[in-house]
């Protein structure tokens, strides 16, 4: 009779602990969206409710003019994920488009830490960090719009291609449609097509796909003095599951920025930084889509002080 009751006394304790358990998830502070970053509190109140819960985020400042924002958070859907926002002020800071050598060659890939490592060693520029540019073809061939160093080298754009993001002839960024690209190419330095539109003039476009995955995305302010580049990891249920068009959409907005676009996608998103104790010089920021392998790519864009 006495075991009875302390299997009576055991189950009535698990009952009340369950009970408990399933309370706590109804606890306002369950899930806190309360950065510790003033650019992390930003990204978390201006993209709407896609941000559930931040895990952990870090802000750093490799120069005047860069910020860094590193953050863990569960979007919306209470899933696991990883971002990495460059925030750039042009000025004595500009973006630079990288490629395989430093040179057109069409078809030619390489690894985006290689390319800002070639790009540094030309003793002209600081690199302070990249990501992958836009997306290409089978044959490595980029499919939107490109230029590097005042010359045109693709002026045409695959209907895949919907925008393109250039650095102009007075310091200044656009991120704009392809079809807007006769009005400014005489003033293009630098540019990128990429993949699809999010942002026109400050209002977030209507988008016909939903999958998740991995991404990287160009967004502009609205006087082209700013410039946010940010990578989202995908493919790890435990570390990052990927993200849509519209809430790429929805941190591109948190970022402030008026006009976006995201530039590739799935295991050719890669972000670097400059890691000056290793003899490479570029690390890895992100965990590529490709198993944490790093994939040859046909461009980036990095950040560089000359």
């Amino acid at each position: 009779m006495k075991f009875n009751k302390h299997i009576s006394y055991f189950v009535l304790l698990t009952l009340l602990t369950t009970a408990c358990g399933d309370d706590a998830f109804d606890r306002p502070d369950y899930y806190d969206r309360t950065a510790s970053t003033r650019l992390g509190q930003q990204l978390v109140d201006g993209s709407g409710d896609y941000i559930g819960h931040v895990k952990n985020d870090s802000e750093t400042r490799p120069v005047q003019g860069v910020s860094l924002l590193r953050m863990g958070y569960l979007n919306a859907k209470g899933q696991a994920m990883q971002l990495f926002l460059y925030k750039v002020s042009l000025g004595d800071i500009s973006i630079r488009v990288t490629l395989p050598g430093d040179k057109y060659d069409p078809g030619t890939l390489e690894n985006l830490t290689r390319q800002a490592s070639i790009l540094e060693d030309k003793s002209v520029y600081t690199v302070w960090g990249a990501v992958s540019g836009g997306p290409f073809g089978s044959n490595g061939q980029p499919t939107g719009i490109l230029h590097h160093e005042g010359t045109a080298l693709k002026e045409s754009a695959d209907a895949s291609s919907e925008g393109f993001f250039a650095i102009l002839d007075d310091g200044q960024a656009v991120c704009l449609a392809t079809a807007d690209y006769a009005s400014v190419k005489h003033r293009i330095q630098e540019a990128v097509g990429g993949e699809t539109r999010l942002i026109e003039n400050g209002y977030r476009l209507p988008q016909s796909s939903e999958t998740a995955m991995a991404r990287t995305a160009v967004g502009v302010s609205e006087d082209g003095g700013e410039v946010y580049l940010l990578t989202v990891d995908g493919s790890d249920f435990y570390y990052s599951n990927g993200i849509s068009y519209d809430d790429m959409a929805a941190l591109m907005k948190g970022c402030g920025a008026h006009n976006s676009m995201t530039l590739c996608s799935s295991q050719n998103v890669t972000a670097v930084w400059r890691n000056e104790r290793l003899s490479t010089l570029f690390d890895l920021l992100n965990k590529p889509a490709n198993k944490g392998i790093e994939s040859p790519i046909a461009n980036g864009l990095a950040i560089v002080e000359r």
